[in-house]
């Protein structure tokens, strides 16, 4: 009976002080689900709405700040602010950083580097949601490898929250100041709040990938507890218990039944985010925070921030220092050593940077901002430095290599596995390096945008390889695939002497199957495209042949994608003109270019798949069985023999992620295609 006015008022006094045990128990869920999520992704499937547990947090402790200091001091001191934020969060974020960096030099092939050190200064400078944003949104960078500080997209977020709510109060006020300052802030953050709740359902609809990074979409989540902040605490047990108890499981709910499928932030945002306002508007009298106050859970929370930091660059740093994936052992070892090393650099470096007076501690804004700049200068260093290191020692090898492009030695590309030229054995290409350089195959892609239409493009954009007035034509319409071989219907039509045509948009090809693409937006585009390919194709009276090309996939492709084909095909005015359907090449599933990167000489054979696992039907030729002027063009023999499918070739990497081929070798695979295509077409 008389245990609960004791422990409120000891609450209230701790509130008054700054320290809410109950938020310490919700930044120690916060961090365990986002941290398990990653560790366990497919049992704890919900896990990453940690993240958005943090940010409601960070937008009601910061607004009581600031509303605090207001009616305290009748103003707002940005630069204050600013330098009490970089103090607390840039040490600890930094050394990772660098500690990062050398960890890539030390572990990860260098073809990685130019993308893990891009992400290293886009987190450096806090810009880090909206370079992966840029990533996501770009068709030919989806398939890049997570990098060890891909998480910190969240902290730039909170960085750009950290920056832009001050500013909004200090605007607002301004701009209204004969009106009551508390009514102003309010209306400004709800304003805020509401738009960005708005801004992201449509654009969850319209653009998810992009939506999930977008300092916009994330706003209202912020913008949440920021409102919490204008509204008076609960000061009784029993209601509070009820209250922070319903919060807490509306988190435990969305953790456990959302999927990476769920979309979000949108509408689904709503159950973590208003369950962590309710945890927190009933938290301090009811049994949270009891909860808040136990050692490890206490413990946890305070050192939450830091264990965000370190846990994901083990995940991903790891199996490239082991050579194998990561095993349960070595997820347990990941997760206790984050926690211990967020311990110690809490407390050896965050907080003694943040307290000490010989450090930050009552330093001046501009000193604060003189030693963090200095700080980001030095992991952006280490990242110049390495990328400019790496292109310094690869500026010999990339001489020898474009020679080696130029002429074409014996059993170079696809010579090397040429049926009728084995076995190809050519010395001198075994001692020559591979081609392209390791930090130049993930870029070496033949696509152009003269010919190309991106997932929101309904154009059809089309560029001509050889003599235009040659007396045949072959237009070639198809997705990304067919792009990829740019190269080879290059090599092909300066061959032949024949006029090649080429198309492609992301993700779409000629077919009357609807194709449900990511978004809205591309779906329509992909139609529109698609359409432009009907009109182009009722239309031409000079096309000798049209070549499809498309990607196929990890699994069989069913009837309904034969049959769109089928019927796509089958409306062109002149069914006697050849359709011929270009065989996709493998699909590794993953990218082999960091397994080619760790040792190139022997990759090979390190690195091929079975043909059986990497070369399923695409569908092509069931649909060429039922039309009576088509044909398949069948490359298989040149990236596949004696059932296996290499990841490097006549000294040659085969493909630039996990099923696009490099532009390289697809230039190898030039005369193969001519061949293939003069023999369809009895010329």
């Amino acid at each position: 009976m008389t245990a609960t006015p004791v422990r409120t008022r000891r609450d209230a006094r701790a509130a008054t002080r700054g320290f809410r045990p109950d938020i310490q128990a919700l930044r120690a869920l916060a961090v365990m689900s986002v941290m398990l999520y990653h560790l366990w992704p497919n049992r704890l499937t919900g896990g990453f709405v940690g993240v958005d547990v943090f940010f409601v947090i960070s937008g009601y402790l910061i607004t009581s700040h600031l509303i605090r200091e207001r009616a305290k001091t009748g103003r707002i001191a940005l630069g204050r602010f600013w330098a009490r934020r970089a103090a607390r969060l840039l040490p600890a974020s930094l050394l990772v950083l660098v500690l990062v960096g050398l960890a890539t030099l030390a572990f990860v092939p260098n073809a990685l580097w130019p993308q893990f050190f891009g992400d290293v200064t886009a987190s450096a400078l806090y810009v880090q949601n909206w370079h992966l944003l840029f990533d996501s949104v770009d068709y030919l960078a989806a398939d890049n490898l997570a990098s060890p500080v891909q998480h910190f997209w969240t902290l730039s977020a909170e960085e750009q929250f950290y920056v832009l709510l001050p500013l909004l109060m200090v605007l607002s006020m301004w701009l209204f100041r004969k009106l009551p300052w508390r009514m102003v802030m309010l209306i400004a953050i709800a304003a805020a709040t509401v738009a960005s709740f708005v801004f992201s359902i449509v654009q969850v609809e319209l653009a998810p990938s992009a939506a999930y990074f977008s300092t916009f979409t994330r706003a209202w989540e912020f913008g949440a507890g920021a409102l919490l902040a204008f509204v008076p605490a609960v000061t009784r047990a029993r209601p509070g218990t009820v209250i922070a108890g319903l919060g807490v499981g509306m988190i435990l709910l969305a953790v456990v039944l959302y999927t990476g499928q769920t979309p979000f932030p949108g509408v689904a945002a709503l159950l973590p985010v208003m369950g962590t306002v309710l945890a927190i508007w009933g938290g301090m009298p009811s049994l949270l925070a009891p909860f808040g106050r136990l050692t490890p859970i206490s413990m946890l929370g305070r050192v939450s921030y830091a264990v965000y930091l370190w846990h994901w660059p083990f995940i991903v740093i790891v199996p490239f220092a082991t050579g194998v994936p990561l095993t349960t052992v070595h997820k347990l070892l990941i997760a206790a050593g984050s926690i211990a090393l967020a311990w110690l650099s809490t407390r050896y470096v965050e907080d003694r940077v943040r307290t000490s007076p010989k450090l930050l501690a009552g330093r001046r804004p501009r000193t604060v901002a003189i030693w963090s700049a200095a700080g980001m200068a030095c992991v952006l260093a280490v990242s110049l430095a390495s990328t400019t290191a790496l292109r310094a020692s690869e500026q010999g090898t990339l001489e020898a290599q474009e020679q080696l492009v130029e002429e074409q030695p014996d059993c170079f590309g696809a010579q090397g596995i040429d049926p009728d030229l084995a076995p190809c054995d050519n010395p001198e290409l075994d001692a020559a390096p591979l081609v392209p350089a390791l930090s130049e195959i993930e870029k070496d892609d033949a696509n152009i945008p003269k010919c190309w239409a991106g997932p929101e493009v309904a154009d059809l954009n089309m560029c001509t390889f050889g003599p235009e007035d040659a007396d045949t034509r072959i237009v070639a319409i198809g997705d990304s695939h067919n792009n990829a071989m740019l190269t080879a219907y290059e090599a092909a039509a300066d061959e032949l002497g024949w006029r090649i045509d080429v198309a492609g948009h992301a993700g779409c090809y000629w077919t009357d199957e609807d194709l449900d693409l990511a978004t809205d937006e591309q779906t329509e585009a992909c139609a529109a495209w698609r359409g432009a390919v009907d009109e182009f194709v009722q239309s031409a009276d000079d096309v000798d042949a049209y070549v499809v090309a498309s990607r196929g996939g990890e699994t069989d492709a069913d009837d309904a994608q034969v049959a769109g084909m089928v019927s796509a095909w089958a409306s062109r005015p002149d069914t006697t003109i050849p359709v011929l359907a270009l065989f996709d090449n493998p699909f590794f599933g993953e990218s082999p270019v960091t397994c080619v990167s760790e040792d190139p000489p022997t990759a090979a054979e390190r690195c091929a798949k079975p043909q059986s696992e990497v070369l399923l039907d695409d569908g092509k030729q069931r649909a060429v069985e039922q039309d009576p002027n088509a044909a398949l063009l069948d490359l298989t023999p040149y990236y596949c023999a004696d059932g296996t499918c290499p990841a490097v070739i006549g000294g040659v990497a085969v493909y630039r992620d996990a099923h696009h081929v490099t532009a390289t070798y697809a230039s190898t695979l030039g005369p193969y295609l001519a061949a293939e295509l003069r023999g369809a077409l009895g010329r």
